[in-house]
């Protein structure tokens, strides 16, 4: 610091000196002063440098040194958001079908019933004890039997259709009566068939039965037999 200062004077100095050397020999010479004056350049003084003081230096705090963060345990577990149901898109519609007229069709016609084969139809069978073993019957005009026909020959066979083995024609009351006498086989029923007949011993109803007679016997111990007993049967227009 001071050796700068001392540098700073000896130059103020020599500036001094030299400005006074100059002034004194303008003086010496006279003849100078007359000729034009040539401008003389004046020294320019030098700026004195200036000295920024250093700063003191500041003792500052150190923080002291933080703690590691200590891990934090989990809590629990986390539960899984369960996933959003997404909408299914609905279905388009479809368009129905427009409907077609529908063609007419013509009713069915009425159904063709066939007419019967004969004009007399055979009744069921029933029948009763009785002291002797016999067949009775009718010949009916309807359903019924309100009404009763005279004179009708009525057949009895042992098969349907088969070989005509009696024959009998029905009273003014429209009925007729077959009679069967002696005794058959121990055990064995004899089945017997009925129809009616024209002149000609044509069919003219279908056959009647079968009228199991068991001759003989006094006791009921066939099922759906006429042990000893009468049957009767009939013949009605359907």
């Amino acid at each position: 610091m001071k050796f700068k200062r001392i540098a700073a004077v000896l130059s103020l100095a020599i500036a001094a000196l030299a400005i006074s050397l100059a002034c004194s020999v303008n003086a010496s010479i006279p003849f100078i002063s007359q000729a034009q004056p040539t401008a003389t350049k004046r020294a320019t003084r030098t700026p004195r440098a200036t000295f920024t003081p250093r700063p003191q230096a500041t003792e500052t705090d150190v923080p002291p040194p933080t703690a590691e963060p200590t891990e934090v345990p989990p809590t629990d577990e986390p539960t899984a958001v369960p996933p959003t149901a997404t909408k299914k898109p609905a279905p388009k519609a479809t368009a129905k079908p427009k409907p077609t007229n529908p063609q007419p069709t013509n009713p069915p016609g009425p159904t063709a019933t066939t007419p019967p084969k004969f004009p007399y139809k055979a009744s069921i069978v029933t029948c009763t004890h009785a002291g002797n073993a016999w067949i009775k019957g009718a010949v009916c005009s309807d359903r019924n039997c309100n009404a009763k026909v005279a004179g009708m020959n009525v057949v009895m066979s042992d098969a349907p259709g088969g070989s005509i083995l009696d024959k009998v024609k029905t009273d003014t009351y429209g009925e007729f009566t077959f009679v069967r006498n002696g005794s058959g086989p121990v055990g064995k029923p004899e089945n017997w068939y009925f129809w009616v007949v024209n002149g000609q011993d044509q069919p003219m109803s279908d056959a009647g039965g079968p009228v199991p007679l068991d001759q003989g016997h006094n006791s009921d111990d066939l099922i759906n037999k006429c042990p000893n007993t009468a049957a009767y049967i009939n013949f009605f227009k359907p």
